[in-house]
């Protein structure tokens, strides 16, 4: 048989583990010679208004080499309320270590003093002073109760002190350079990374430049100032975590759950687990359970559909429950957060800032960021795709028909025990029957009673999609894959089979390219642009002596700050900056 293109999912999913290994300790000292791990998190901006984005990205780090760690592939990213509400809580995909994301803050945040944490599951095997934790003001000029942040009387009398943290040690293998030193409103800048120490400068870094803050607060921590912050934390601490609750997420977002029977006698050992996540660039994992109906399952892949559809294969429909296991939460009640409070100077840039904010933001539309989606799965593995439209045919009233009438090289067949199975036809000239069935999907769900698809109204289909091609999936071998794709591509929704369980995803967050503002052209020139933050570049990828970038000034004059900042390849960290200032 020819171009076969063989999609393998077994039930090892972790590779060298087994599925019980958060129940035995026996199992769990598997991983007593992964080092310990932490999470540096790079922010534009510590001081946040209602209306703005918070900018990241993480790089995790090995503790023992202290070079990009290789263990975690998801890092997480929260922002704590002093009430100890999560007010958000991000999951970021690590590509070679490293991951970014972003929070706008609405209305509905109030005013007041957060922190931010992040850290990997593997590093909840230690304590949250190992976490990274940054201090995070925000200012909601929309709403009246300004409580928070504001000071009595003792630290009215504080704020007379004076204190500079203005200090950091620069990074000397690198300088930034502009074409010049002060530029025009709405002009471009032509910025120079110069790299003078070679390979040992190498890596891929942030960078930002953002008006200088008229509303004082404490910076945030730069690379080297959180390693010496961390270092304080675990001094003396072995590299390796004396006991293990936690397993790694070492090949994408860990989802954990437990199968039981309705039926006594049933067995709940090596029992097959469909875990669909539907949608255009639907996937699949079958994993197996161990000998107390546990299963463990990795997402690898990036998705859109937040959404997935567990069912125990070869069994009869509502034999089993499936149950999803979470992860205990975490006690915040340790944190220490930062005291920023209002002072009345600060009330016209507060007053600017603001209205500045609202401009922007009503502007929206037209400086739209994009999503990068290289990493979307391809569910057809590469292979070539038949597609059927049925808007060009009579359509007949059900799918079973109109499979028989207008879908070539697929059809069905009634089995001897009464089942019923989709075939697939090869690519040989033989056109004799496979031996073994087809996979069937709606809209990225597998259809495991395919008998219920004949009288399924073939109305509410928009596309059959046919691969002819072979997969092994579950231990099981199939020939061909068909996804019907329904009209409001949206059946997921609707689906609702006795022991299925569905259950909300909190997707990874997508990388973005972040909107560029030039004014090169006269439409553009009319659009307002009144932005404090003039460029965010999270992956600036350094390989050479010197790279080149540019960018505009917005209408707002003053001091900028040009920050670089991040890690080598060598885990060393590294905080450059400079100042431009727009007249």
């Amino acid at each position: 048989m020819k171009n076969f293109v063989v999609m393998v999912l077994v039930f090892s999913i972790f590779g060298r583990f087994v599925f019980a290994q958060e129940l035995s300790n026996d199992i769990l000292d598997q991983f007593k010679d992964l080092p310990t791990e932490k999470v540096y998190v790079s922010l534009n901006t510590s001081l946040l208004f209602t209306g703005e984005y918070l900018f990241y990205k993480a790089y995790c780090l090995n503790d023992k080499t202290k070079q990009p760690s290789e263990i975690s592939s998801i890092a997480y990213v929260e922002m704590i309320s002093e009430d100890q509400e999560v007010v958000f809580k991000h999951r970021i995909r690590l590509e070679k270590s490293q991951g970014q994301g972003d929070y706008f803050v609405p209305t509905t945040v109030p005013s007041g003093n957060y922190k931010l944490v992040a850290y990997t599951r593997w590093m909840k095997n230690g304590t949250m002073n190992r976490f990274f934790q940054e201090d995070i003001s925000i200012i909601n000029p929309y709403q009246a109760n300004q409580d928070a942040i504001l000071p009595d009387l003792a630290e009215k009398m504080a704020l007379t002190e004076d204190t500079d943290h203005s200090i950091y040690e620069e990074d000397k293998r690198f300088i930034l350079t502009t074409d010049k030193k002060s530029y025009p409103k709405q002009s471009k800048v032509e910025l120079s990374i110069k790299n003078f120490r070679g390979a040992s400068g190498y890596g891929n870094y942030t960078i930002s430049v953002r008006k200088k803050e008229a509303v004082v607060h404490t910076p945030k921590r730069t690379p080297q100032s959180y390693i010496e912050w961390h270092a304080e934390q675990v001094a003396n601490a072995p590299v390796f975590y004396d006991s293990i609750s936690f397993a790694p997420e070492e090949n994408g977002e860990l989802l954990k759950g437990r199968i039981t029977a309705n039926i006594s006698d049933l067995p709940l050992s090596n029992r097959p687990v469909a875990i669909s996540i539907p949608g255009e660039d639907y996937q699949i994992k079958v994993v197996g359970t161990d000998s107390t109906g546990l299963f463990y399952a990795n997402i690898s892949k990036d998705y859109t559909e937040p959404l997935a559809i567990l069912q125990v294969l070869n069994t009869a429909a509502g034999d089993y429950n499936i149950n999803i296991i979470q992860d205990p939460p975490l006690d915040y009640s340790s944190l220490k957060f930062g005291r920023f409070l209002l002072e009345p100077s600060m009330e016209d840039a507060i007053l600017r800032r603001s209205l500045y904010n609202q401009i922007e933001n009503g502007y929206f539309a037209v400086k739209p960021d994009t999503l990068k989606l290289d990493a979307l799965n391809d569910p057809y593995g590469g292979a070539f795709v038949e597609t059927i439209n049925l808007d060009e045919y009579t359509r007949f009233k059900t799918l079973g028909e109109t499979v028989v009438e207008l879908v070539p090289n697929v059809w069905t067949k009634k089995n001897k025990d009464g089942t019923v199975s989709f075939k697939v036809r090869s690519f040989d000239e033989t056109y004799e029957e496979s031996e073994y069935d087809a996979m069937v999907y709606i809209d990225g769900v597998l259809m495991i009673n395919q008998a219920e698809l004949l009288e399924f109204d073939s109305r509410m289909i928009q596309t059959v999609n046919t691969v002819r091609e072979k997969y092994v999936m579950g231990g099981r071998i199939y020939f061909g894959m068909v996804n019907l794709v329904t009209k409001d591509g949206n059946y997921f929704n609707l689906i609702n089979t006795p022991g299925m369980a569905k259950i909300a995803l909190n997707r990874p967050r997508l990388p973005k390219r972040y909107f560029t503002q030039t004014h090169v052209s006269e439409t553009i020139s009319r659009i307002p642009d009144f932005r404090d933050q003039l460029l965010w570049e999270p992956s600036i990828n350094v390989e050479g002596k010197e790279l080149g970038l540019s960018f505009f000034t917005s209408e707002i004059s003053g001091e900028y700050e040009l920050s670089l900042e991040g890690f080598s390849i060598y885990g060393r960290p590294v905080t450059v900056k400079e100042t431009i200032f727009v007249e």
